[in-house]
């Protein structure tokens, strides 16, 4: 079963993390909306258990800001079953198609150097033969079989290889596919934290990359929106917001959903003001627009904040980050629906 060897713990181990992760979780619902579904009982399992230090970083990162939420456990929750997904579905498979190709090139050249022995004897034995109907005799008895065979083995060896390559050609689909979904909001089909850290890091490294701005965006009162309306709606609202992310960057622009209701933006050779000027019009156009619940009347006034930092040489991209979110938190702390910069701090 795919992942079984990440939850290998001895019997009494595996019933103590049980029952320490219902405990935990009793004392989280006495203070947020949850309850001992597979998602939370993973995610505090996962927590207890200290297998991924990154998952529990995040974890413990949100239990700490008191943001841990049904709404940001399932981003974790699909973060964690994609890499479980991605870690062990290659191996048995791949294994196999190199085993497989190994002993066809070995069974291969064994019978291509058998072969290639008994043709070279032949040829030795026609040139050292003066009379002509032997040397035909020898030729139609010894060598054409041995050509015949090496033929029909080189014959066979291309569609093993055909077929060795049809099964690879799969397994990258697979794996693409696999590792696309690892790095994927399932939600909003935009880049999550995982995708959004391979991105950062490859800007980091990239030479041609001379200036480097991050925006910080929250919505605002999206707690308000979820206790009103329901999640169903609020799901609506984060799809909304993706779309329109997307449709306001362009080129090597990188947007990623990294929270419940917090998103980042990446642009790439951008400046402060640049960058400033972009999360502005986003910000004008969301607080212009207005969304419709379906089977409601009544329409949404969505309005977002936003913290722009740039890159600091020989940082690293958490100290951006840092900086964007104190420039964030600024912006909700000044009324919201605003757009504040590091410098504002």
């Amino acid at each position: 079963m795919i992942g079984t060897h990440r939850y290998l713990n001895q019997k009494t181990n595996a019933n103590k993390l049980a029952v320490e992760t219902l405990k935990k979780i009793g004392e989280l619902a006495d203070k947020v909306e949850i309850q001992a579904d597979p998602i939370h009982f993973a995610l505090i399992y996962e927590s207890l258990s200290k297998h991924d230090p990154e998952l529990v970083g995040q974890i413990n990162h949100l239990l700490n800001k008191k943001e841990y939420n049904h709404t940001n456990a399932k981003i974790l929750f699909s973060e964690l079953w994609s890499k479980i997904i991605q870690q062990d579905l290659p191996s048995d498979e791949l294994s196999h198609i190199l085993s497989g190709l190994l002993d066809n090139i070995g069974g291969w050249l064994t019978d291509s150097e058998t072969n290639n022995q008994e043709l070279a004897k032949n040829i030795k034995e026609i040139s050292s033969e003066p009379d002509l109907p032997k040397a035909l005799s020898i030729l139609k008895q010894k060598c054409l079989p041995n050509l015949e065979r090496t033929q029909q083995n080189n014959q066979q060896m291309q569609q093993d290889a055909k077929d060795i390559i049809a099964e690879v050609e799969q397994l990258k689909k697979e794996l693409d596919k696999a590792t696309l979904i690892a790095k994927t909001d399932e939600l909003t089909g935009i880049a999550n934290r995982r995708g959004f850290n391979e991105f950062a890091e490859s800007l980091l490294q990239n030479n041609e990359v001379t200036e480097l701005a991050l925006v910080a965006f929250d919505i605002d009162f999206f707690k308000k929106i979820n206790d009103t309306h329901g999640h169903l709606i609020g799901d609506s609202v984060l799809r909304y917001f993706a779309l329109t992310f997307k449709k306001s960057i362009k080129g090597q622009d990188f947007i990623a959903r990294t929270g419940g209701e917090e998103f980042i933006l990446l642009l790439p050779n951008t400046s402060l003001d640049s960058a400033t000027k972009v999360a502005n019009n986003i910000r004008i156009k969301i607080f212009n627009s207005k969304l419709t619940p379906k089977n409601s009347p009544d329409k949404l006034k969505l309005s977002v904040s936003a913290g722009v930092a740039l890159y600091r040489k020989g940082e690293t991209m958490d100290d951006l980050i840092n900086r964007a979110d104190k420039a964030l938190y600024l912006a909700k702390n000044n009324g919201r629906n605003r757009v504040q910069t590091e410098y504002d701090v």
